[in-house]
């Protein structure tokens, strides 16, 4: 596997870690934070993996249902997690964000390492 996509992966499983340790102590805001960048990461480690390259954020999502999701190798519902965790990340400031609770981080969380799995398969 190509060294960068290891470490755009490397990354991804980091911050899941990071997730992880923040929901353990109540830090529900920042966790959910966390979620947006794994997949991001993952999602660029996919991307990469396929020869292309997207260093926006903004471009990534896009970049991700062309390549993946329109041509049918993940369901669609990846695609979703990518842009719930985006949105919810440039919303931070909202009331939506600021109140996040137990079970949105812990539905962000099992999302998170869904996608960062499909993206590991797709990496292959």
């Amino acid at each position: 596997m190509n060294p960068d996509v290891e470490k755009y992966l490397r990354t991804a499983e980091e911050l899941l870690r990071e997730m992880e340790h923040l929901m353990a102590g109540g830090y529900y805001r920042g966790a959910m934070g966390r979620a947006y960048y794994a997949m991001f990461h993952a999602a660029s480690a996919a991307l990469l993996a396929k020869g292309l390259k997207e260093n926006s954020q903004h471009a990534i999502i896009p970049a991700f249902d062309e390549a993946f999701v329109k041509t049918g190798l993940v369901d669609k519902k990846f695609l979703g997690y990518l842009r719930g965790a985006f949105n919810t990340r440039t919303e931070r400031d909202g009331i939506s964000f600021a109140s996040a609770d137990h079970r949105q981080a812990q539905t962000n969380l099992l999302r998170t390492k869904e996608f960062i799995t499909a993206c590991r398969q797709l990496c292959r």
